[in-house]
C-alpha cells in the first residue's frame, strides 16, 4: 500500500510538472491535459491518504456532492445562454472539435451518465433511500453533461470573445496567440489568457488549415499579436 501511494504522488507531481513547466517540448494542449489529470490524481491521493488517517470520508455530508453536482448542471446550462447573448454578431465560425475527439467526447459522456442512470434506478428501488445515497451519480451525471456539451458544441469567433463548449472569453482577457502544427489539414490556435490560474492561462483550439488565415485577421482586428514563446507556426 505504501508503494503504491508513493508511486500516485510521483506520477501527479510527474503530471504536474510536466503541464507547468517552460522546460519541456509539449504542445500546449498536451501541457493543459497534463496539468489537469495531475492535478485530479494528487487530489485523490490527498482524500485517500487523509481518509486512512482520520476516516474522513464515513463522517463527509455526502448530499453536498450531490448538491454540487446540481450546481454544476445549472452553472454549465447558465454559461451557454449567456456566453451566446454576450457573444453579440458571430464573426467566425470554426466548428466543432475534431471527429475523434468528439467521438472520445461522446463516448465517455454517455458512458459515464448510462453508468449513473442505472445506480440510480437500482439504488431508487431500496426501501428508505435518501438523497445521500445517490450523490456520487449525480456528480457524475453533472460531469457527463458537461463532456456532452463540450464535445457537441461549436466553436465560435464573436464581436465581444471566444465561444467554446461551454465557455466564453472576451477579447479583453486575451493577450496574445500562436499556432501548433497538428496535421496537414489542422492546426491548433493557442489564445494567452490573462489570468492567476496557471491551468487557465490558455486554450487551444482545433482549427481547419484553410480558416487559420481568417482566424488571424479577426485576432488583429481586436489587437491580439502572435506570441514568441516558442510556439510553432501553422505553416
Amino acid at each position: 500500500m505504501a508503494l503504491t501511494w508513493l508511486l500516485g504522488y510521483v506520477l501527479a507531481a510527474g503530471l504536474l510538472w510536466g503541464g507547468l513547466s517552460k522546460h519541456n517540448k509539449l504542445r500546449a494542449s498536451s501541457k493543459q491535459l497534463s496539468t489537469v489529470v495531475g492535478a485530479f490524481v494528487l487530489l485523490l491521493m490527498v482524500a485517500i491518504t487523509l481518509d486512512d488517517l482520520f476516516h474522513w470520508w464515513s463522517k463527509f455530508p455526502k448530499e453536498l456532492i450531490g448538491g454540487i453536482g446540481i450546481l454544476i448542471i445549472l452553472e454549465r446550462s447558465v454559461r451557454v445562454v449567456r456566453a451566446r447573448s454576450l457573444g453579440g454578431a458571430l464573426l467566425l465560425d470554426l466548428g466543432r472539435i475534431p471527429l475523434q475527439d468528439m467521438i472520445i467526447n461522446l463516448f465517455a459522456g454517455v458512458g459515464l451518465a448510462w453508468i449513473a442512470v442505472m445506480d440510480i434506478v437500482g439504488i431508487v428501488q431500496i426501501p428508505h433511500w435518501a438523497f445521500r445515497d445517490i450523490s456520487l451519480q449525480i456528480l457524475g451525471l453533472s460531469i457527463s453533461y458537461a463532456v456532452l456539451i463540450q464535445g457537441l458544441s461549436r466553436r465560435r469567433l464573436m464581436e465581444h470573445g471566444v465561444f467554446f463548449g461551454t465557455g466564453f472569453s472576451p477579447w479583453e482577457g486575451i493577450v496574445s496567440f500562436g499556432w501548433e502544427k497538428e496535421s496537414a489539414t489542422s492546426s491548433t490556435l493557442v489564445l494567452h489568457k490573462r489570468t492567476a490560474i496557471p491551468v487557465l492561462h490558455f486554450m487551444a483550439l482545433s482549427v481547419k488549415t484553410e480558416l487559420t488565415g481568417a482566424v488571424e485577421e479577426v485576432l488583429h482586428q481586436h489587437s491580439i499579436t502572435r506570441s514568441e514563446e516558442g510556439l510553432k507556426t501553422a505553416e
